[in-house]
């Protein structure tokens, strides 16, 4: 092999470890694994029999006698304002394996927003409850 084959070979080599980097770096990260819902007891049951495994676990309530909430729109950013999940129809329980970090989570129901910032730690779960005050529905 001539030296100049040596050289394109090294130098298609290095552009393909390049293009391949910059396509690793570019992915987008995955969706945390979450778990939602709890209307009625079975299934409110089985999530809190679950929600050890989870870093953020989220209680949504309304009105005066702090009923379950569902149909929350639900965002949690992390300390650069990346949003890490999204959900349209969150509640009355929604639990979230996060890594370590800050995070910004706001919830939206009805006309009312509420905004919160929780640091989630290894090994030590965050139970964050989201309340409404009137019923927004």
């Amino acid at each position: 092999m001539d030296t100049v084959s040596r050289i394109t070979r090294s130098m298609l080599g290095g552009a393909a470890a390049l293009l391949l980097g910059a396509a690793a770096s570019a992915a987008p990260a995955a969706t945390p694994h979450y778990i939602n819902g709890g209307v009625g007891r079975e299934q409110a049951r089985e999530m809190r029999h679950e929600a050890g495994r989870y870093d953020l676990r989220m209680t949504f309530s309304e009105g005066r006698h702090n009923a379950y909430a569902s149909g929350v729109k639900l965002d949690i950013a992390n300390a650069r304002g990346k949003r890490v999940l999204a959900l349209k129809d969150a509640g009355p329980l929604t639990d979230v394996q996060l890594p370590p970090g800050r995070y910004r989570v706001q919830a939206r129901f009805g006309d009312m927003t509420r905004v919160q910032h929780v640091e989630v730690a290894h090994g030590k779960p965050v139970d964050l409850f989201v309340h409404f005050p009137h019923d927004a529905a």
